[in-house]
């Protein structure tokens, strides 16, 4: 498989599958100014770490496996792969926290109250 191809399959299908999910709640410029500000923490944080490594030898990517293109010694892939992770961490938990809370049963015996006006 290629990385394009993993790419493909682990994070833009779910990807999708949560945009399709969230629709109109997505139009939340808070939510995208966010999912910007910790994109930008990730690559600023993945890609002199990277770079590291493929410059010492430690780690590196199949040509054949791979579109070609490298910035910094890292392909494109590998940004991608940053900044669609990213992507998919922030989507499922906007899903999450706008699915509201769940109600917890009470134990057997306890007394529910509710209080109006609180």
């Amino acid at each position: 498989m290629t990385y394009a191809g993993f790419l493909l399959l682990f994070l833009l299908a779910p990807i999708g599958s949560l945009i399709l999910l969230l629709g109109r709640r997505l139009l939340c410029r808070r939510y995208w100014l966010t999912t910007a500000l910790l994109a930008a923490i990730v690559l600023l944080a993945m890609a002199p770490w990277d770079h590291a490594a493929v410059a010492r030898g430690i780690w590196n990517w199949s040509p054949a496996q791979t579109w070609g293109l490298r910035l910094w010694l890292i392909p494109l892939e590998e940004y991608l792969f940053a900044l669609l992770e990213t992507l998919l961490t922030t989507l499922l938990l906007y899903a999450l926290l706008r699915s509201g809370p769940t109600p917890v049963p009470p134990l057997p015996g306890e007394e529910i109250t509710t209080r109006k006006g609180v």
